[in-house]
C-alpha cells in the first residue's frame, strides 16, 4: 500500500459503512460509504488516495492538493501548541508538528507544504521547512520544457520556485520581467540543469522558435491601447518591462517579425497597428 499516494486498488468486501480495499499484498485499506458507488462490485477495481486516520489505513476518491513528495499552498484551520492542521483538499486535515513550522502558523493564513512520511512514526506529515535550491538526479526535464511553477520567495539571486509540484528551481532575477508574489502560480521554463543538479526556471521562453508568444503580447497590447504603443527598439530595457513584461532582446525579435510581416508601422518613438 502506497501511503499518501493515489493508486488502483481492489474491492474485496463490503458492508454497512463502506469498502475493504485490497492491493496485490494483501494489504487493506477502508473506504467510508460516503465515498462508495454501488455501480462497482466485488473484484473490481476502484483509483483512491490512501491516508491514515487513528492509526488505520483509510481511502478516500478525494483530490488532495499534494501528495507525499510534493509540494502545494495549504490553508490553516486550527492552530495549536503542538502543531497546526491544514486543509489539504480530503476529509482528514494535514497535521505539522510545532518543530516543522518554519514560523508559527496562523490559523486561517495560506503557507507552502511538503508532504512526506516520517520514518519515526509512519505518519504523513507535513513541514515548512525546506532546503534552498538542492541537488537533484535523474531529473524529468529537458532544456526548454514548459513547466507549472509556485513562486515560494524572493532572494539575492532571484526568486526560489516549486516546479511541477516536486522540484524547487531559481529564476534569477535577470529573468523576472513582472512584478510577482510568493504563493502565486505562474508558467516557465527549464533553462538549464546545471551540473550540480540544479535547476534554472525562466518566466518566458527562448529562441525564436518562441517567439509567437511574445507577438502576441505586443499585439494584446496595441488593441488595448487603440492600435498605438510609445515603444520602439530605442526604448529602455525598463520601458519595455514596465510595459510588456519581457526583455527587450524578445521584443526586438517580436518586434521584427510583425513588421516584416506588415502587422505593424515603427516609428522613432512608437508602434502603430496597421
Amino acid at each position: 500500500m502506497q501511503l499518501g499516494k493515489t493508486q488502483t486498488l481492489k474491492i474485496s468486501d463490503k458492508n454497512n459503512s463502506g469498502w475493504i480495499l485490497t492491493d496485490e499484498s494483501g494489504e487493506k485499506a477502508f473506504l467510508p460509504k460516503v465515498f462508495t458507488n454501488d455501480e462497482k462490485e466485488i473484484d473490481e477495481e476502484i483509483e483512491v488516495f490512501v491516508y491514515q486516520d487513528d492509526g488505520k489505513l483509510k481511502a478516500t476518491t478525494e483530490i488532495p492538493l499534494a501528495e507525499v513528495g510534493e509540494y502545494a499552498v495549504m490553508s490553516c484551520v486550527q492552530s495549536l501548541p503542538s502543531g497546526a492542521f491544514m486543509d489539504w483538499g480530503i476529509i482528514k486535515d494535514l497535521f505539522i508538528p510545532y518543530k516543522q513550522q518554519k514560523s508559527k502558523i496562523i490559523e486561517g493564513k495560506r503557507y507552502l507544504v511538503y508532504l512526506y512520511v516520517d520514518e519515526d512514526l509512519d505518519l504523513i506529515t507535513g513541514t515548512t521547512k525546506f532546503k534552498r535550491n538542492p541537488q537533484y538526479q535523474d531529473l524529468p526535464f529537458q532544456k526548454g520544457d514548459k513547466v507549472d511553477l509556485l513562486m515560494m520567495n524572493e532572494s539575492e539571486l532571484g526568486w526560489n520556485v516549486v516546479i511541477n509540484k516536486k522540484y524547487i528551481g531559481l529564476v534569477y532575477a535577470s529573468d523576472v520581467f513582472k512584478k510577482l508574489y510568493p504563493l502565486s502560480e505562474e508558467s516557465g521554463y527549464i533553462k538549464a540543469i546545471r551540473e550540480d543538479g540544479k535547476i534554472d526556471v525562466s518566466l518566458q521562453p527562448e529562441g525564436f522558435e518562441n517567439i509567437d508568444e511574445f507577438k502576441q503580447k505586443i499585439l494584446n497590447k496595441l488593441e488595448e491601447n487603440y492600435g498605438l504603443l510609445y515603444l520602439s527598439d530605442k526604448s529602455s530595457p525598463e520601458e519595455i518591462k514596465d510595459e510588456l513584461q519581457m526583455s527587450k532582446k524578445n521584443f526586438k525579435k517580436a518586434l521584427g517579425g510583425l513588421y516584416k510581416d506588415k502587422i505593424v508601422d515603427i516609428s522613432e518613438d512608437k508602434i502603430r497597428l496597421l
